[in-house]
């Protein structure tokens, strides 16, 4: 039986270009699998005429990050009424890279998690080889309600 996920554009407050995950594979309880395709388009975007490119490291962990929001959102009862802010990441290795045509794969897992925030751990892999290219030993995200950051808010 093939299980249903939300579309990340759905629970996450923005879209393209800021949106890096495309889909969410697998959920179990403190655990998400999710992939962002590269694309030329998107490599043109960042990089310009420097081709070969390859997707950079910043948009690597951006998108891994985005991984983590969604495992918080789809464990929450009020996700549409939370507010993630990313904290802080440690122990951050980039060990390679992917680029157009290749699916980046996530695998996230909730560390700990408290009323306001979230620590996470996992690493992101090439779908194509499973070549690891980015591990993630802790990242820290901020939770608070989504009208928190409205203005004359206290």
């Amino acid at each position: 039986m093939t299980q249903h996920h939300p579309d990340p554009g759905d629970l996450l407050p923005y879209g393209y270009p800021a949106l890096h995950v495309d889909r969410i594979v697998r959920h179990t309880p403190g655990a998400l699998e999710a992939v962002k395709a590269v694309t030329y388009h998107e490599l043109d975007s960042h990089l310009g005429s420097a081709r070969p490119g390859r997707f950079p490291a910043t948009l690597a962990l951006e998108s891994f990050l985005q991984a983590c929001g969604l495992l918080v959102l789809q464990e929450s009862e009020d996700a549409g009424g939370q507010l993630l802010i990313f904290g802080s990441a440690r122990g951050v290795r980039v060990l390679g890279a992917v680029g157009a045509g290749e699916l980046l794969v996530h695998n996230v897992e909730l560390v700990d998690r408290d009323e306001e925030t979230a620590t996470f751990t996992g690493r992101s892999r090439a779908a194509g080889d499973g070549r690891v290219v980015l591990e993630v030993d802790r990242a820290i995200t901020l939770i608070r309600p989504a009208g928190s950051l409205d203005a004359g808010a206290a």
